[in-house]
């Protein structure tokens, strides 16, 4: 009996091993992304070394090199992360009245940016050096076609007279970029605001505006 206890024993312990190992991997790939996400952010692809994000994540730099091989590896699995955590919340995922859809939409939008502005920066710097990075990435992911869903559900809401008509993917272009220029502008909002930056107060006040502006498309005569 004690002879059995012991080897179930080892085999939980063999077991277990591996979990363990993973979970650590997942740990430690997760700090790293984090803090290349700040650094590339803040520096750009170019700008960034490997030890800047070592140093960030509190690691050697052979540690990061390990998991990655190369900065441009490490820089493509974090336009995935965020890609991957956007696309979760797209517009085709939202259940209910259409013009509600569109206000919890523009809130989980600008949620996004008061939460982790950095990401939105990173990634405006990705599309303005051309999307080198970030267009495969899109590629891979399907984004054209989980788009044209997006796109022929405004347009079921305008043949029902529940919208007003306009170009569907051009009112997709107007949400996005009202919430990029308020995070890469918003030391120029604060300044025409005559404040040394934004307090969650003006960025509800931002919100609601951005709101006000696209309900304009669902007063249907």
């Amino acid at each position: 009996m004690q002879k059995s206890e012991t080897l179930s024993k080892r085999d939980t312990d063999a077991a277990a091993k591996p979990r363990r190992a993973r979970n650590v991997r997942e740990r430690r790939t997760s700090e790293i992304l984090d803090a290349a996400e700040t650094e590339f952010a803040k520096s750009g692809f170019e700008g960034t070394a490997v030890q800047a994000i070592a140093d960030a994540a509190g690691l050697q730099k052979r540690q990061i090199l390990y998991f990655y091989q190369s900065k441009e590896n490490l820089y493509r699995a974090v336009i995935d992360r965020i890609f991957t955590e956007w696309r979760s919340q797209e517009l085709e995922r939202w259940e209910g009245e259409p013009h509600q859809v569109i206000c919890d939409y523009i809130d989980h939008m600008f949620r996004l940016v008061e939460e982790k502005p950095h990401r939105s920066k990173l990634v405006i710097n990705e599309m303005m050096r051309g999307g080198r990075i970030g267009i495969p990435v899109m590629e891979d992911r399907q984004s054209r076609s989980a788009m044209q869903n997006t796109v022929g559900r405004l347009k079921g809401w305008m043949d029902r007279g529940l919208m007003r008509r306009t170009d569907p993917l051009q009112f997709i272009f107007m949400l996005w970029s009202f919430q990029h220029f308020y995070v890469a502008f918003e030391p120029e909002v604060a300044y025409f605001l005559d404040k040394k930056e934004l307090n969650k107060d003006d960025w509800l006040d931002i919100r609601e505006r951005v709101k006000a502006t696209a309900m304009e498309f669902f007063k249907v005569d």
